[in-house]
């Protein structure tokens, strides 16, 4: 589970827009997506709006995401391929494991043996 936070702000003025919407969907089925106002317990609302600071935060199961951004006197906006996921801890083993189903580090590629 990730954390994505964004600001949306007007390309001509630089301010913050309040009140946009940003729908978040899967990527590439593109549905509407579960989203958490905290680490995967509240299932959120989505579409999401944003604050007086033109921000927007959820959370979401790590994948690939696509937030379509869309309000009053904005030019609806896609982005797609909003790649959530956790990072890979330090302590995570470099060789092998002796037993099956263990998950292990190639150098690059987590696999399970």
């Amino acid at each position: 589970m990730q954390k994505r936070m964004n600001t949306i702000a007007s390309a001509t003025t630089g301010l913050p827009i309040q009140g946009a919407s940003v729908q978040v969907n899967t990527y590439p089925g593109g549905t509407a997506a579960t989203i958490y106002s905290d680490n995967g317990v509240t299932i959120a609302t989505n579409p999401l709006t944003t604050d007086a600071n033109g921000s927007y935060s959820y959370y979401a199961a790590d994948g690939h995401y696509q937030e379509v951004i869309s309000g009053s006197n904005i030019t609806t906006t896609t982005i797609s391929d909003v790649l959530l996921v956790d990072v890979l801890p330090a302590d995570l083993p470099t060789s092998l494991p002796g037993s099956a189903g263990k998950l292990w580090n190639d150098g690059g590629t987590i696999a399970v043996s």
